[in-house]
């Protein structure tokens, strides 16, 4: 048993990575349809490149896009909104106007334009009656018909107002034109041209109108949302999908036929239904295992392209499991998008993948990546070799529109860039498919306008992906190094003569890196923080030492050495505190690998030449660099502070320096884990030689001004 858990504990990165490749193809493959897939290749306009097409089976023509959105707008046409009546309304009205029309007429009665008419009690009695019961009388017809607000409704719901309505009172709906109902100011208007014509007398208008007609007037028609919406749904779901039917045995094409736009229709219409056949039929693990076969070749191109020429990803566990994550995510979108009719697939910004990819990883990753995930999804795709094609298009544009994520401003020209792409390779398709610039779909533009606006949340992504998987993106590494960053004003604060140091080392590092190959921002980032932990005794550094005291000369040369060497232990210590990625942390481990404090070490050697000497205390902690970054940093650093103690500082000087400081190094085995050449050390010593005697290039002395004796 022991055996087989060895045997495990030494196979645990391959068995990691294989567990993730096998649940990555297993969603992927579940995302799939359960369908077949239909076995000719077509385009319209194009010629049928196939044997000549039999009718398998009896088939229903499907229609046209255009066609069904005809039959739908007919329906919308023709459908009347649903409106309930609130037969609360009424009452509660004609209650009011009882309780104030009494009040009214006893004061109507009271006042002296009444009177003087000389009514008799019973007269008065009879002409209060007929006023109110003719009130009351064109106030019911009102309600009855109907009172409502139509153009608050129509605002409130959003819905297309025809010439008819359905009236619905105690379950019973009864279809009304529009013009029959009123709104609470037509009926006011109607009601109040009617008193004028009705009552002679001047004295019984005035008094109606002080009754305040229009509060008595309220909407007691309200559109139904919910009926009209499940009647409107019923009736466009009745739409026939069909508008024909194909005969078994029946032929459809011819080889070498134009495909028309008929032909085309039942080629689709066909392509259907077979794939829907093939897919519930009992070749279902036929399909998946064909679907399998298909998913596992894409990954395996992946794996062949990463064990060839980026095995460090292949054998990174983290860096896998983001390439596998980005594949499965943009395979699963699809699949969600394609449930929704509406939504284009060209909505989903593929060309992410290369941003994303390239920003944290490189270029060529990005592309191998991008294809094997366009691949994948081309299977669920649409017309998909016209899928393909648009979308390596951008991809591979939006890779060369952005080498190097700086600014957030590049991510809007990359967007720009992507539409005119998807763009133009479309409107190439679709114009050799279409017999009419008129037929064009000029609607999928939008989409690709929406495909590039949401490229520039890339930005927002790589940050994520950067906090989830430990990445270290350009973006970041242009934030670290800005000079205002927190600890690099604190280094510039206690250690001035330090931080020039780390500036000076930077340029001869970053200009290393330029000429041999490598990241340039990164070694550069790296070099303005590999001596941030000379903060804790900054004195005890000779470049922040501003007089000839030396604190070193009254220490013991071991406790000497301790403290240059906790330099490295220190830093460490401080980037954690101010959480610098990683990357940037080696950069301070390794800029003096396992080397000694050789100044301390002679000395002591020599002081005390009979004392056994513990080499630990006056070595640095290490390790020695691993990448190319860090060894030029460790040349660098080495040679810029040496060049300081030169007396003469001529070009002869300057080279004997670098050849016997980066020889020493060599000699040492400093550079055995970096993958670097002693072609790239040559040329290196060639840049570091030019760069400084630049730096200390002889001055031309000025003659000083002569006195005038008079």
């Amino acid at each position: 048993m022991n055996k087989y858990f060895r045997l495990i504990r030494q196979n645990l990165n391959n068995i990691y990575r294989f567990s993730i490749t096998a649940i990555t193809v297993i969603l992927i493959i579940m995302l799939f349809p359960n369908i077949g897939n239909f076995k000719y290749e077509y385009q319209k306009g194009k010629p049928w490149m196939h044997e000549t097409l039999i009718a398998p089976f009896d088939f229903s023509i499907l229609k046209t896009e255009k066609e069904l959105k005809s039959n739908r707008d007919s329906i919308l046409t023709r459908f009347s909104p649903f409106f309930k009546t609130d037969t609360s309304v009424y009452p509660r009205i004609m209650k009011k106007f009882e309780s104030n029309f009494a009040k009214k007429w006893n004061k109507f009665e009271k006042s002296s334009s009444f009177k003087a008419l000389k009514y008799s009690a019973k007269r008065n009695e009879a002409e209060k009656i007929l006023t109110r019961n003719y009130i009351k009388t064109n106030l019911s017809n009102f309600y009855q018909k109907g009172i409502a607000d139509l153009q608050n409704e129509q605002q409130k719901y959003n819905f297309e107002l025809p010439k008819t309505i359905n009236k619905s009172l105690n379950n019973i709906n009864e279809l009304i034109s529009v013009n029959d109902i009123f709104s609470s100011r037509e009926a006011y208007e109607t009601l109040n041209n009617q008193i004028k014509e009705d009552f002679e007398s001047g004295l019984f208008q005035g008094f109606i109108q002080d009754l305040n007609i229009d509060s008595y007037l309220e909407p007691n028609l309200f559109y139904d949302k919910e009926v009209s919406e499940q009647v409107k749904s019923s009736m466009l779901s009745n739409i026939s999908l069909t508008k024909g039917k194909v005969d078994y045995g029946t032929r459809i094409v011819l080889r070498g036929d134009i495909i028309n736009d008929d032909t085309f229709l039942i080629l689709e219409s066909l392509k259907k239904d077979y794939e829907n056949i093939l897919g519930s039929s009992q070749n279902h693990y036929l399909i998946l295992a064909g679907q399998s076969l298909l998913v596992i070749s894409c990954i395996v191109l992946l794996f062949l392209y990463l064990r060839n020429f980026r095995r460090k990803i292949l054998h990174d566990n983290k860096k896998l499991l983001f390439i596998f994550m980005l594949v499965l995510m943009f395979v699963a979108i699809t699949t969600l998008v394609l449930k929704f009719p509406k939504i284009n697939i060209y909505i989903i910004p593929f060309a992410l993948i290369t941003i994303v990819v390239r920003t944290l990883m490189d270029s060529r990753t990005a592309l191998f990546v991008f294809i094997v995930t366009v691949l994948i999804t081309g299977f669920l795709a649409p017309n998909g070799f016209e899928f393909v094609f648009l979308q390596m298009s951008a991809g591979i544009m939006a890779i060369y529109s952005l080498p190097r994520l700086e600014r957030r401003g590049q991510l809007v020209l990359t967007g720009v860039i992507t539409f005119i792409t998807y763009s133009v390779v479309y409107f190439a398709f679709a114009i050799t498919q279409i017999s009419h610039i008129s037929e064009l779909s000029w609607f999928n533009f939008m989409w690709f306008a929406i495909n590039g606006l949401l490229l520039t949340f890339s930005y927002s992504l790589i940050y994520i992906f950067e906090k989830l998987f430990g990445f270290l993106s350009d973006v970041t590494l242009i934030e670290l190094s800005n000079q205002n960053h927190p600890l690099l004003r604190e280094l510039t604060k206690q250690s001035p003569g330090t931080f020039q140091h780390s500036l000076q080392v930077a340029n001869l590092a970053e200009a290393a890196i330029n000429h041999i190959g490598g990241n340039p921002l990164l070694v550069r980032t790296g070099a303005l923080y590999h001596d941030i932990g000379k903060m804790k005794h900054p004195i005890y550094f000779i470049e922040n030492q501003l007089s000839n005291s030396n604190p070193h000369d009254n220490l013991e040369f071991d406790k000497s050495a301790q403290i240059i060497t906790d330099h490295v232990k220190y830093g460490v210590k401080i980037a954690k505190k101010y959480k610098l990625p990683q990357k940037i942390i080696d950069f301070i481990e390794t800029h003096h690998g396992a080397g000694k404090v050789m100044y301390f070490y002679t000395s002591f050697k020599n002081k005390y030449p009979d004392k056994e000497i513990d080499e630990e205390k006056f070595k640095y902690p290490g390790p020695d660099p691993f990448s190319k970054e860090t060894a030029v940093l460790m040349m660098a650093d080495g040679i810029e502070a040496a060049s300081r103690s030169l007396k003469v500082k001529s070009p002869e000087s300057i080279r004997g320096l670098i050849d016997s400081i980066i020889d020493k190094q060599v000699s040492e085995h400093r550079f055995a884990n970096a993958d670097i050449t002693f072609k790239n050390i040559n040329e290196i010593k060639e840049i570091f030689t030019n760069a400084l005697i630049n730096v200390y290039h002889a001055r031309i002395e000025y003659p000083e001004e002569k006195k005038n004796k008079d």
